[in-house]
């Protein structure tokens, strides 16, 4: 996801980095990210009750599309802190 295409989602994601990064100075380090993990569900469920009249009859399918792009995403992730972890 290098790409410039992405550059305002990485902008998005990075605010709420920061945000999460103040949170962590006086939250523990789980509970923030449960906390983070189900604004992003709720947040996913609403997004998929605005694209859909009967959310009750597509909801598989959204589960797939938001599991499959959070897979992708947590795995990229996952490579990049591995090879960090790997320098040092």
């Amino acid at each position: 996801m290098a790409d410039r295409q992405f550059a305002p989602l990485y902008k998005i994601a990075d605010q709420f980095i920061s945000q999460a990064n103040t949170l962590a100075e006086s939250t523990d380090l789980a509970t923030l990210a449960a906390g983070l993990r189900y604004a992003a569900a709720r947040f996913a469920a609403f997004e998929a009750s605005l694209r859909t009249d009967d959310l009750r009859h597509d909801k598989a399918e959204a589960l797939d599309a938001y599991l499959n792009e959070f897979r992708a995403m947590l795995d990229e992730n996952l490579d990049q802190y591995g090879e960090q972890q790997s320098k040092t």
